[in-house]
């Protein structure tokens, strides 16, 4: 650091006296106050110093001048700041009390007291208290963290309860308006959410009594073939006034219940049905047994273009056809409409379901019928609510409450899930009925799941499907949005391909336990492929896909169930998962896995439902490292996000973990899925969850030739037609 010298510092003390001196002699003659304003006190420091001639003048009375100076140069500094404020207060624009005000101008700031400080509330670190229901009459407080003043206001309420294992309060929805009050006032050092509106409004609604005279009304033929909780469902729907989502477990008799609601309500009628294609015949057959009082001649499916409409009084259609004929379902003026498998309208921006919403604004009472109505994530919700009740919430406050939506690059984002207790309560409150099969029919025959991990020397056959499926892992695991999606797909489809001979290995130990099953694919090479295998082993068996006519669905189906000799139903896992009952099926194979759980369920209960009297048994056939891996991890995922919203009852991953048989004992030794010492499994993997019994084999037996073993395996008495198999 530098020092300056006397004759330095004598020289910088002149030229600071000689600026005030010259401030004092221009401005002699004007009061001090006016003298000295904002603009004077700039020109005040920033007066150019004397010259030299005035050097000596300037000396000569530093010392009868120095206080006078000092003392004008503190009122101007003073006047300043008064004029500073005056003029914040008289600006139109006034800032509100407590918020930033302008700097003025002091001889040195003063320190303030933390507590006082007005500091905008992006810089104060605040408690944010998530708010939502747990039931109809409480809700829970969940603040981010320890805060001594709000849990004081906690304790102050008097219905609150703690749970000290979550660390949650919760409290009556009578505090609800006295603890929003308390906790405002702590802003913004504590931020508390709120409940909806439309949310409390309807938990305060005094709930609508179910009256069961209004069974009477319904035709007879079908009253009577109401059960119990079939009944609690009818009287729940006309107390809703007919609008309402029954959305019962697979296999619980909902058409029967909308029909019953619908019959209840014949003064409202035409009646429209819009169900999936396979189904219409369905429909119309049921109508016929259950509601003989209806003309046959009145009960019309819409098929082609060329269908009359102005006389039906019920009227059948695809969702298909519903859209290509909006105009002349419209004219008709439906006052009742039932959406079927009502999912389907899960995509808000479809075609089709814009037409469903323009249907269901213009009828009185809508139905809709759905064992799975969100396949994975609440957003599918969404639409089905609009046309229930269009008024309940706008598609922003939805996602924002329940979808977590917020705002991402790529626009809205509403993919996610929160508040996932208060939807459920909100949907049973007044929009939704479900009831599961443990619920209703304890009686009902119990459902086995079972997991049977394919034999990798008959998966891996080929060394270039085995290089193939780990190159598209490999770009599974770096990929990222939509291009993820597209590399699952063709993973998807190479994972069927390579295990197709696997899956008819065991086909031919399965027809040996002589039970009648069905076996659900979804590529046409695995359906081929097990069709080969039937017809090869001389198995009667029938097969339903997505090109199989829908006027010979019904007779396949009758054929599976009445005749003893047919043994096997092959069935398109998408094309067949709903509308058709097979009770007399004892087992249910999944030759390929579906990322939706919902599907999978829908697919099992088309042999677990309301008339099934023998125990039934799910096998889910899969293949280490193949896309089995990855998909069984969503499921995993995806039935957990649906089963807080109430509406997924199963539970996928509770399963008995099996292998299915090798070849031979000598393929056992080099094929089995775990091998004695080797590497654990990896995270991830079906390995994971699957732990087939395995021996520990000595290196010697490593040079065995394995095709000799899998001809073996196709060489044995009862195989000839087998071995021929071309999978």
């Amino acid at each position: 650091m530098s020092v300056c010298s006397s004759a330095e510092i004598a020289e910088k003390r002149r030229l600071a006296i000689a600026k005030l001196q010259a401030k004092k002699a221009a401005s002699s003659t004007t009061n001090a106050n006016e003298q000295l304003g904002a603009k004077s006190a700039a020109k005040f420091y920033n007066s150019p110093p004397q010259s030299n001639n005035n050097k000596a003048a300037t000396s000569g009375s530093l010392n009868t001048n120095k206080s006078s100076a000092f003392l004008n140069a503190l009122k101007a500094i003073k006047t300043t700041s008064n004029r500073e404020l005056s003029r914040a207060s008289a600006h139109p624009y006034q800032r509100p009390n407590g918020g930033p005000s302008r700097p003025t101008l002091s001889l040195s700031p003063e320190k303030k007291d933390a507590s006082s400080s007005n500091l905008a509330p992006v810089f104060i670190k605040a408690v944010t208290c998530r708010i939502y229901l747990i039931s109809a009459h409480r809700f829970a407080v969940e603040p981010s963290a320890y805060h001594e003043k709000l849990i004081q206001v906690f304790k102050m309420m008097p219905t609150k309860s703690y749970d000290s294992h979550t660390r949650i309060w919760d409290f009556d929805l009578k505090d609800y308006q006295a603890l929003q009050q308390h906790v405002g006032d702590m802003k913004p050092h504590v931020v508390i959410g709120s409940i909806p509106k439309k949310v409390m409004d309807l938990c305060q609604q005094t709930p609508k009594p179910l009256e069961r005279s209004v069974l009477a009304s319904i035709s007879p033929t079908l009253a009577e073939k109401l059960m119990p909780f079939q009944e609690e469902g009818v009287c729940f729907a006309i107390a809703q006034q007919g609008r309402v989502m029954i959305c019962d477990e697979m296999g619980l008799g909902k058409t029967y219940q909308a029909l019953a609601v619908a019959d209840y309500f014949k003064d409202d009628w035409p009646l429209l049905i819009c169900t999936t294609a396979s189904t219409r015949d369905a429909w119309a057959r049921h109508i016929a047994e259950l509601l003989p009082a209806v003309p046959l001649h009145y009960v019309q499916v819409l098929a082609n273009n060329q269908t009359y409409v102005g006389e039906a009084q019920v009227l059948i259609a695809s969702y298909n056809m519903m859209e290509r004929h909006m105009e002349k379902l419209s004219q008709r003026k439906f006052g009742i409409v039932i959406y079927d498998e009502s999912h389907t309208l899960k995509n808000s921006k479809a075609k089709c379901t814009t037409v469903a919403k323009r249907l269901a604004e213009t009828a009185k009472r809508v139905i809709l019928l759905s064992g799975t109505p969100a396949l994975s994530r609440p957003l599918e919700l969404f639409t089905q609510l609009q046309l229930v009740d269009s008024r309940f919430m706008n598609f922003m406050e939805f996602t924002t409450r329940y979808c977590d939506g917020k705002q991402s690059n790529f626009g809205w984002d509403a993919n996610g899930q929160s508040n996932l207790d208060e939807l459920k309560i909100i949907l049973l409150l007044k929009y939704m009925l479900r009831r599961t099969k443990a619920e209703v029919l304890p009686q009902l025959a119990e459902k086995n799941r079972e997991t049977v991990v394919l034999d990798p020397a008959l998966v891996w056959t080929d060394e270039n499907a085995q290089t193939t499926c780990k190159d598209l892992n490999s770009e599974l695991k770096s990929a990222k949005g939509r291009s993820r999606e597209e590399v699952l797909l063709r993973f998807y489809a190479r994972t069927a391909e390579v295990k197709t001979r696997a899956v008819c290995a065991y086909l031919k130990t399965l027809i040996k336990e002589k039970v009648k099953f069905i076996i659900f694919a979804h590529h046409r090479v695995m359906l081929d492929a097990i069709s080969d295998c039937l017809t090869g082993l001389r198995v009667n068996y029938i097969r339903i896909d997505g090109q199989t006519r829908s006027d010979l669905r019904a007779d396949y189906v009758d054929k599976f169930q009445k005749q003893s000799n047919c043994k096997a139903a092959v069935l398109s896992l998408k094309a067949c998962n709903s509308g058709i009952t097979l009770t007399a099926a004892e087992m249910i194979v999944f030759a390929e896995l579906d990322w939706n759980p919902s599907t999978l369920a829908q697919a099992e209960s088309r042999a677990h439902r309301i008339g099934q009297t023998k125990p039934v048994v799910c096998r889910y056939l899969m293949a280490t490292q193949t896309a089995d891996d990855t998909i069984w991890n969503m499921l995993k995922n995806k039935q957990e996000v649906l089963s807080k919203v109430g509406i997924f009852a199963e539970n996928l991953q509770k399963a008995t973990h099996t292998t299915a048989p090798t070849i031979s004992h000598k393929m056992e030794e080099f094929f089995s899925p775990a091998k004695s010492g080797a590497a654990s499994p990896a995270a991830g993997t079906l390995k994971q969850y699957f732990t087939p019994a395995t021996a520990a084999k000595t290196e010697s037996n490593n040079n065995v030739d394995s095709a000799q073993d899998i001809a073996a395996f196709f060489d044995e008495d009862d195989d000839d037609a087998f071995k021929d198999l071309v999978c």
